[in-house]
């Protein structure tokens, strides 16, 4: 998770949670182990970390679906995807959407989000490259996922259901940290190749908001095409 030149950073406000996690060995249990340990305190330490990401990349998606949705907000599906406690979800709600479903790989980091009463549904499952059976296709109008695709948590493959989950003409929306865009940059332009979907934006915007942790990260909207 941590990027070679942010590791002081990481280690400072969150421990050494992520010293063992790596992208070619790291397995879902051991994710879940990660983050049943750490729910309780997550909302304290990435408040510590000045995290910052989440109302900016909120209101990235809300331009979008001004955009290219015609239904009005309180109408609007949206999964949030990699949900956590919520933060996204908190954002999005502030700007009048109130269709919002969590999906998490942590039931504890769910229960976390539970307590902020933003959220209509619940699902704890990976985001992986098999089909969600809680999720038909289709399913939802747009996606928010915010500080999950990392590769040691998502591999590339995952995108393909993501895109499964979004009806035709719907949106959908990730950010992708300082360091990792090469890794999914790859399968990002085979689907765009392959039609599944379209990118209607990509902006760069704030992450952290101390000197030893990234920035920035690279949000990205994408249209659906076909699930």
């Amino acid at each position: 998770m941590a990027t070679k030149d942010h590791v002081a950073g990481y280690t400072k406000y969150f421990g050494n949670r992520f010293a063992n996690l790596s992208p070619e060995a790291t397995t879902e249990e051991e994710i879940k182990d990660v983050y049943k340990e750490w729910a309780s305190k997550f909302d304290e330490e990435n408040s510590n970390a000045r995290i910052v990401c989440h109302k900016p990349q909120a209101e990235c998606l809300d331009f979008a679906i001004k955009k290219y949705l015609d239904k009005p907000k309180e109408e609007i599906k949206i999964i949030d995807c990699g949900a956590g406690t919520g933060w996204a979800g908190v954002e999005l709600n502030k700007l009048g959407y109130t269709n919002l479903c969590a999906l998490d790989i942590s039931q504890e980091m769910l229960d976390e989000a539970k307590k902020k009463k933003i959220y209509q549904k619940f699902i704890c499952a990976p985001l992986n490259d098999q089909q969600s059976p809680e999720v038909k296709t289709g399913e939802y109008d747009a996606m928010i996922c915010i500080g999950t695709l990392a590769s040691a948590h998502v591999k590339p493959a995952a995108l393909v259901e993501m895109i499964r989950m979004i009806r035709t003409g719907g949106l959908v929306s990730f950010n992708i940290r300082y360091g990792e865009l090469e890794i999914y940059q790859p399968k990002m332009e085979e689907l765009e190749k392959a039609r599944s979907w379209e990118k209607v934006s990509k902006d760069t915007v704030p992450q952290f908001d101390v000197d030893d942790m990234p920035p920035t990260s690279t949000f990205f909207v994408y249209k659906v095409l076909k699930c």
